[in-house]
């Protein structure tokens, strides 16, 4: 408690460089210790912005003050003294959001030295922990890589999962072997972190790894790898990903019908008119805008059915297809639908007759004059 009723004057004691008055102030037990919270914290901000490296002590202190906005200033102060030490320390205090903002820190220095105990916290109990450690792995840079692999092969699945997470961030082609091996992990979070760092990394070589997964891999897995196979963009993955079209989950069929449109085969186009009766709305928006992607003629007359969708994000997607093929069988159906309840799809079927219009009209004849 304070001794005078006048607040201490913090700005003033980090003028003169007032180690010892500031840290009696943070310092539980002192005589000067300041039971109001704000001035508690104002002065562990004094102490990290002093350059003086007596400030760390009462800093390392002020981690196990009462107050957490005070205990996470503190480490704020700390990585302001590049206090590494005391930061490690920091990452196993009881506060996990002490531990976090000592992880991010850490990171955020940029000191090799950190790699080790960032490893080590991987496998905390709280989460928000964990992504900050892979946070700050990811930005130590190629020192992680090695310690992340070794993690990646080990025992405990947390600790997997977030060295998945660390590898897909820092793009190392070292950890895509150990990552494609991750894919048929156990523990269904440890193969989903593997396929999203795989997803990352867009390269060919997981392109049968994928089209694995898809047949009993965990839906979580399955959509990840539907979205890989859109982006690598390689006709291999059409049969695969059209056989995801029948799957049981909605959203699964969803990304499939997203990720035949990337790819523009036109084997897709009689199963993605299919995927247009789909008993799900947005599986039918997704179906209508991959059907416009594809260009194929053969989608004119069942885009025009979907004009009258129930659902108007359906009948909207099917006019801006329509428009995208630019047909003038559509012509007719896209005048009513001007008339449509809901201005987007009035709006997308005026864009489409006018792409029609234009994509109709004979081609400028140009005059040379010699």
């Amino acid at each position: 408690m304070r001794l005078f009723d006048s607040k201490p004057d913090i700005a003033k004691m980090l003028a003169n460089g007032d180690v010892e008055g500031l840290t009696h102030i943070v310092e539980f037990g002192s005589p000067y210790f300041d039971d109001d919270e704000n001035t508690r914290r104002e002065a562990v901000e004094a102490l990290g912005s002093l350059t003086d490296q007596r400030a760390i002590d009462p800093l390392v202190g002020a981690l196990q003050d009462e107050n957490e906005r005070v205990r996470l200033n503190a480490v704020t102060a700390l990585k302001r003294h590049e206090a590494f030490d005391p930061l490690f320390n920091a990452l196993h205090v009881k506060d996990s959001r002490v531990r976090q903002a000592a992880a991010e820190a850490l990171g955020q220095l940029g000191n090799t030295r950190a790699v080790l105990p960032l490893i080590e916290i991987l496998d905390d109990d709280d989460r928000r922990v964990q992504i900050a450690a892979v946070g700050g792995l990811a930005q130590l840079g190629e020192p992680s890589t090695e310690p992340l692999i070794r993690t990646l092969q080990g025992t405990n699945r947390n600790a997997r999962r977030a060295a998945a997470e660390a590898l897909g961030q820092l793009g190392n082609p070292r950890a895509f072997l150990p990552l494609i091996a991750a894919l048929k992990d156990q523990d269904w979070h440890v193969s989903f972190a593997a396929a999203c760092a795989l997803k990352r990394f867009n390269d060919l070589r997981s392109l049968e790894p994928f089209i694995e997964v898809l047949k009993d891999g965990p839906t979580d897995v399955r959509r990840v790898a539907v979205e890989a196979l859109g982006q690598l963009g390689n006709p291999r993955a059409v049969e695969p990903l059209i056989h995801v079209l029948y799957a049981e989950n909605s959203d699964l069929r969803r990304v499939a019908v997203e990720a035949l449109g990337q790819l523009g085969n036109p084997r897709a186009v009689s199963p993605l008119i299919e995927a247009l009766a789909d008993r799900y709305k947005n599986v039918r928006e997704v179906a209508a805008l991959a059907l416009g992607q594809l260009g194929n003629v053969q989608a004119i007359e069942p885009l025009i059915k979907a004009l009258d969708d129930p659902y108007s994000d359906v009948r909207e997607a099917a006019a801006l297809a329509l428009g995208q093929l630019g047909n003038s069988r559509a012509l007719e159906p896209l005048n009513e639908a001007l008339e449509d309840a809901d201005q987007r799809v009035q709006k997308a079927a005026a864009g489409a007759l006018q792409n029609i219009k234009e994509k109709s009209r004979p081609p400028k004849r140009t005059i040379t004059i010699a």
